[in-house]
């Protein structure tokens, strides 16, 4: 029997190693070129692109999979959700591996969705510095043209192209992977001259406290968009939980 990981994530990599070391088969799904870098480094099968529920079901069955692990980032519900539907169509165990959500928003201007951030921002300052990924970013550009953009993104070709489609230049990127220490996170909102910092709630493992003290300490405005809303069957946030659950099976 074999286990399918959906991941692409830090989290999966720590997962990976978890497998290996109980000596358990997997196949990890992955969407990026990054993310199969990643995962190719402990040596079991690998897979590359956007599958379906359809795709899913597939190949869980040509493969003998009886469980899923889906460690995808907490804002990839839509692979989530595709995840548990494949899961109740082929008859195996679904488990979410969640990393646990920052408790201390203190300071922060909270929202629910891309589009209430853009709501926001737009009554902010002038100068907006995202650290949401490159995939939301075509909603910043043309949800506010009349401010000025900056991304932080994972520095690989393929998101540097994205960028450049939607027109974004050298001054408005910058390609840089985490983590991110305050100091860091202030030094480059202080280069960018930011008035406004905008993040996903990515939980401790994604530094959103760190990324709030850092506005706080230079008196910029930090929106955080909260996560998705998703009832999972089963949920793990430690690798010493996914531990002991794999085991007692």
């Amino acid at each position: 029997m074999m286990k399918l990981l959906f991941g692409g994530t830090s989290d999966s990599t720590a997962i990976l190693g978890l497998l290996n070391e109980l000596n358990i088969s997997v196949t990890t799904s992955v969407v990026t070129d990054y993310g199969k870098h990643l995962a190719s480094k402990y040596g079991q099968p690998v897979i590359q692109g956007r599958l379906t529920a359809e795709d899913m079901v597939s190949f869980i069955k040509e493969n003998n999979v009886d469980e899923i692990i889906d460690s995808t980032h907490p804002f990839a519900d839509i692979v989530s959700r595709e995840a548990m539907r494949a899961a109740e169509m082929a008859g195996v165990k679904y488990m979410r591996f969640e990393r646990v959500a920052t408790s201390d928003l203190s300071g922060a201007i909270v929202v629910y969705s891309t589009q209430e951030a853009i709501e926001v921002i737009k009554d902010l300052g002038h100068v907006v510095y995202l650290g949401t990924g490159s995939k939301t970013l075509p909603l910043f550009v043309d949800g506010l043209p009349d401010k000025r953009i900056i991304a932080r993104v994972l520095p690989t070709s393929e998101v540097l192209l994205a960028c450049e489609k939607i027109g974004m230049v050298a001054d408005q990127i910058d390609a840089i992977k985490a983590p991110f220490t305050k100091e860091c996170n202030k030094e480059l909102l202080k280069r960018a001259n930011a008035n406004v910092f905008v993040t996903k709630e990515s939980g401790d493992v994604g530094g959103v406290r760190d990324k709030i003290d850092a506005c706080l300490e230079l008196g910029i405005d930090c929106v955080v968009i909260s996560r998705p809303k998703v009832e999972y069957p089963a949920m793990v946030s430690t690798i010493d939980e996914l531990r002991d659950y794999l085991v007692k099976q």
